[in-house]
């Protein structure tokens, strides 16, 4: 599985395919099986800023059994131990909020590493099908397979996204848009022509790596600029929004609109 999940990212880039998904915020795993019957290549579970659990996230995993979807969990935080504890569940890999610098792609790195090249302890759970999947073989492969993203979100991240992405063991980079401009004191203004000048530069300098360099789309024109600009790993908005948008068009094609 772990091989499969890795391959099919490497291969899409290799090929200048994009990878799309979206972000699972809502615990629940409804949520996750009904867009599990889209065709994304990866959902995102956020336990940054959603109210998701380990045991949420468990639960919510079973959702995507028998697709071949690649399951993603954005950790809280840089920390050995919350990283753990995901990567345990069986997923695909683990995005890293707030990376500025080499040291921290390094650090996370060999969180999501067993020794010699990390720290991650063994005791492996679910990742292993509770002891049905072979764990010599879990453990002995997982180094080369598992998907490390980084945020760049920040003003120190931007300017040292090339030591960063270049880290050993970084699959790529991700854009928090918002948090990004913010740093850079244009909060909110991402679709000015000055912020989407340094997407731009972002873009353009991560290219030559190879690896992923993604960003978050609220809206389907800006996922459009985005590609055009050569990101490749895009998510497609959150599940709350199609909600939201969902029950919008709706409601306006019969004629009832709310202004608050």
């Amino acid at each position: 599985m772990y091989d499969k999940w890795h391959n099919k990212f490497y291969e899409k880039i290799r090929n200048k395919q994009p990878l799309l998904g979206t972000w699972i915020t809502i615990p629940h795993p409804e949520i996750v099986e009904i867009l599990s019957n889209l065709p994304f290549d990866w959902l995102l579970f956020d336990m940054e800023h959603a109210p998701l659990s380990i045991s949420d996230i468990e639960k919510m995993l079973m959702a995507l059994k028998g697709t071949d979807i690649v399951p993603l969990v954005r950790v809280p935080w840089n920390d050995p131990v919350e990283i753990k504890r995901v990567l345990d569940l069986g997923v695909g890999g683990i995005m890293v909020p707030q990376v500025n610098n080499r040291d921290e792609a390094i650090r996370a790195v060999k969180a999501v590493r067993y020794p010699p090249d990390g720290i991650r302890g063994v005791g492996p759970r679910r990742c292993i099908m509770y002891g049905f999947w072979d764990i010599d073989e879990y453990f002995n492969n997982w180094n080369k397979r598992a998907i490390i993203i980084v945020q760049i979100e920040t003003k120190s991240g931007y300017e040292n996204l090339e030591e960063i992405i270049g880290v050993d063991g970084i699959s790529g980079i991700f854009v928090g848009p918002l948090d990004l401009s913010a740093s850079l004191g244009l909060f909110g203004k991402t679709e000015s022509p000055e912020f989407l000048d340094i997407l731009q530069d972002i873009a353009r300098r991560a290219m030559k790596y190879n690896k992923i360099i993604g960003i978050m789309a609220r809206t389907p024109d800006f996922a459009k600029k985005a590609l055009e600009m050569g990101y490749n790993f895009i998510s497609l908005s959150h599940d709350i929004k199609y909600i939201i948008e969902g029950a919008k068009i709706y409601l306006n094609r019969i004629g009832i609109t709310k202004s608050n």
